[in-house]
């Protein structure tokens, strides 16, 4: 019955169940010492005629049974300050979590309530994220940053105060973590996050990582290691420079576009051998701002405290809502995915609009390849498609014709060098008027500048085929 009445007290407010609380304590209080006086006054009444050695006796009985009466009123007292502490502490986080309770059911909460998060990165995006699996109710929560809290990252911060400034950013979430959820245990590491660290840092398990880490190179070692080790990773790509959140998506990789930032991050790691399997939060919205260069004395202090290369050394207007949109959106998925509840549903999966156009040029480079090469176009169907397209023209070629740099409203891909098969790695973009010459020259080294032929050649040198695509592009010869 008192818990309940302590529930709808808590509902009402803290100051409705601080008077329930006190005044339940005081009345206990009362009772106990109404009873113990009217216990010693019978006692009295009932020896009045007793001999002066008996009243002795009686006495001394009364004050041992008073001491024996105090000493376990005391411990009880003790025991059950104890037991209300521990029946408020859960009485308070049940009624906390109640709506998520309501929302996922109180299986999908145990899930919740079990798992293990980590989150490398608590910018704008990192930090949201982490704040709304904190109000969720995860067990345990393990933040990853190395940077301090400054002033100008205060308009996108989702807890830190002025009060705050130079303290560990992973520090000074945790201490605001305990004053919301105390129950969720958070363990703050700040540190830099680098490839061979990753054992470390990601040790016991983790149930899900958010990547919210905002330079390239220790973005992809972070994305590497989770995707070789099986781990549940969702990555966050370039939130800055950017306010329009109808613009905002949740894909994979694969089907990633719009953001420069993430085309330098599929790039990376399609030199890893990875090209999908990871959720990514991104923005097709056309950034507004440029990166701005630090200025000669914020160089100089960076260079003084020896940071390391991988930092990026320019800085990025930001829209605050943005950024909290996007770390919102991929604790959303997180918890989705750990309770069971498909965000991306299979009939989403289609291939996007922005794929059509690459579609199209796919198809025109089989047409053309079995016009002048005779190669059966199943049998380039089987290694490559319009993925490998855009790949070529977004990643390789950065949307520019490999001859001239130009941009251009019509532009196509056909075979770089034809004694070599149609591949992946032997494709170049061309406009249309460069390609009806190409497509007549039978020595590229002859044909084209030596600088030309040198830097095309090495752009391909990248382009990354497994095995399965080597084998089926060298038997087209």
């Amino acid at each position: 019955m008192e818990n309940k009445l302590l529930i709808a007290g808590l509902s009402a407010g803290v100051g409705a169940a601080v008077t329930y609380l006190t005044s339940s304590l005081s009345a206990k209080k009362k009772k106990r010492s109404l009873n113990g006086g009217g216990g010693g006054g019978d006692d009295d009444g009932d020896n009045n005629n007793s001999s002066p050695s008996n009243q002795h006796i009686d006495k001394s009985i009364k004050m041992d049974t008073d001491e024996v009466f105090t000493s376990t009123a005391t411990t009880t007292n003790k025991k059950e300050s104890l037991n209300l502490d521990s029946l408020l502490q859960e009485e308070i986080f049940n009624e906390q979590m109640d709506r998520t309770k309501l929302y996922y059911g109180e299986e999908g909460f145990e899930k919740i309530r079990e798992s293990f998060v980590v989150v490398v990165g608590l910018g704008g995006v990192g930090g949201a994220a982490a704040h709304v699996l904190l109000r969720s109710g995860v067990k345990k929560l393990r933040l990853i940053d190395p940077d301090l809290v400054t002033l100008s990252s205060l308009n996108r911060n989702a807890l830190a105060t002025r009060n705050d400034v130079g303290r560990s950013k992973v520090e000074v979430m945790k201490q605001h973590f305990h004053d919301i959820c105390p129950e969720v245990e958070v363990e703050a590491i700040q540190t830099f996050f680098t490839g061979e660290l990753a054992p470390k840092l990601l040790h016991g398990k983790p149930d899900y990582v958010l990547d919210c880490i905002d330079n390239t190179q220790t973005k992809v070692e972070l994305l590497t290691y989770c995707k070789r080790e099986n781990l549940r990773v969702i990555s966050s790509f370039g939130a800055g420079s950017s306010s329009d959140p109808t613009k905002v998506h949740i894909s994979d990789i694969s089907y990633t576009f719009g953001c420069p930032f993430g085309r330098e991050v599929r790039r990376l790691l399609k030199l890893n051998g990875i090209q999908d399997g990871i959720l990514c939060v991104y923005s097709t919205e056309v950034h507004r701002k440029k990166l701005i260069p630090l200025t000669e004395d914020e160089l100089k202090l960076l260079n003084e405290q020896a940071v390391k290369p991988t930092l990026r050394v320019r800085t990025l207007g930001v829209s605050m809502p943005i950024p909290l949109i996007f770390g919102t959106a991929m604790s959303c998925n997180v918890l989705n995915d750990i309770v069971g509840i498909k965000t991306i549903l299979e009939e989403d999966k289609r291939t996007p609009p922005p794929l059509t156009e690459y579609t199209r040029l796919f198809k025109l480079l089989v047409k053309k390849d079995l016009i002048m090469h005779r190669t059966p176009p199943t049998h380039l169907k089987k290694f490559m498609g319009p993925l490998d397209i855009r790949y070529i023209i977004d990643e390789i070629y950065e949307k520019k014709s490999g001859i001239s740099g130009q941009q251009s409203s019509v532009l196509i891909v056909i075979r770089w060098r034809p004694e070599k098969p149609c591949a992946p790695n032997n494709l170049i973009y061309l406009s249309q008027a460069e390609a009806e010459i190409h497509e007549k020259v039978t020595n590229i080294d002859q044909h084209y500048p030596k600088e030309v032929v040198e830097r095309i050649d090495k752009l391909l040198s990248t382009v990354v085929m497994d095995e399965k695509q080597i084998t089926l592009a060298n038997s087209i010869l």
